[in-house]
């Protein structure tokens, strides 16, 4: 079959905690945006649970962390890999100096990429070497922080959001409703704390994402399955709260968890993604002032949606459900919502991330 773009997948490999993985590692795959059929380029089969892959500004390198626990080593990794034509070849691997690293993330210079553990409230920040692989971590900080809800015990980072203007890395902290706020110094790879912005209690902060110009940020919340809109000022790198709004229909009781967020390629919609009640929320955000209007909620025709990716064109949404072993695809209409087209077949997938 004849292929014009790629998709990187990762995918859970083993029995961990509640994540039953039957994936191989992180998948290359040859596809056409919006059709069903799909070719196995690659797959890069020797590391464990690569739960999150991020792809390096020149697309020349891959890096993927390997979310283990203290069961398979004395601590986690993230590993970097080489792309040549359709295939992945392993550069080396770093530890991640802690455990279950659940996000990976390149500084859009190339020159530094960022790792957040869940389990040991720890973030490092490795530079990258000419090779494309990685090097000593130069940065690991270990967070504190805790809250009222059960999964809050400590610390749990959840994911590194850059700014568009490089200068600042925020990372939601699950563990301890705040988003850390540090100044990024590219020069001696360094990150100098900037404080924190906090959300309201069992919020659960997990990802992050910017508006292009950077005038706003959206910080979705598993927790309290919400999320929360911020000014941002990207001179200082502070935020300040706007809205908080449910990514549920009013009146679900049901449980859910919400898992990942994205922009539309224009900047006029938001959406996110419900795992439990297995839904993409869709939401119009006021140009002026950030805010979001709930517009739909549309079913992931599958189970557990812990994470999507928009097409590089705009025209399509996949959806990654991890429980079903499916990637479901989604034509995104003049009106924001998205339509169901196709799906395809991949073993827990969990991060999806298109070439450019």
């Amino acid at each position: 079959m004849k292929t014009e773009k790629k998709l990187f997948v990762g995918a859970y490999t083993k029995k961990e905690g509640h994540v039953d993985g039957k994936g191989e590692g992180v998948y290359l795959l040859g596809l056409s945006y919006g059709q069903a059929a799909f070719e196995r380029l690659d797959v890069a089969d020797g590391i464990i649970n690569p739960s999150f892959v991020a792809l390096s500004p020149n697309k020349r390198f891959l890096y993927a962390v390997s979310e283990t626990g203290p069961d398979v080593d004395t601590v986690a990794y993230v590993y970097a890999y080489a792309l040549q034509g359709d295939s992945m070849t392993l550069l080396n691997r770093q530890p991640s100096y802690s455990f279950a690293p659940c996000h990976v993330s390149v500084h859009p210079s190339g020159r530094y990429v960022f790792v957040a553990n869940y389990v040991g409230g720890v973030i490092a920040m490795y530079p990258v070497q000419a090779d494309g692989g990685l090097g000593a971590a130069k940065e690991v900080i270990h967070l504190e922080g805790n809250g009222p809800h059960p999964r809050q015990e400590s610390s749990h980072p959840h994911s590194v959001c850059l700014s568009p203007n490089a200068r600042f890395a925020y990372v939601p902290d699950l563990g301890a409703d705040k988003v850390m706020i540090y100044r990024i110094n590219t020069e001696r790879g360094e990150l100098h704390p900037e404080g924190f912005a906090r959300l309201a209690p069992q919020s659960g902060p997990r990802h992050m994402a910017f508006s292009a110009d950077g005038r706003f940020a959206y910080v979705i919340n598993e927790l309290s399955n919400t999320i929360t809109a911020f000014r941002a000022n990207l001179k200082s790198g502070q935020l300040d709260s706007l809205q908080t709004i449910s990514t549920l229909p009013e009146g679900y009781s049901g449980e859910s968890y919400c898992g990942d967020l994205h922009l539309s390629s224009d900047g006029h919609f938001l959406y996110g993604s419900n795992r439990g009640h297995n839904s993409l929320a869709t939401f119009a955000i006021e140009g002026e002032t950030g805010r979001l209007s709930l517009l739909g909620h549309e079913p992931t025709r599958g189970d557990f949606p812990r994470n999507f990716a928009l097409t590089p064109d705009g025209a399509y949404a996949y959806v990654a459900n991890q429980n079903t072993g499916n990637i479901s695809i989604f034509r995104i209409k003049p009106d924001g919502l998205p339509e169901y087209v196709a799906e395809m077949k991949v073993p827990s997938p969990v991060c999806l991330v298109f070439e450019p």
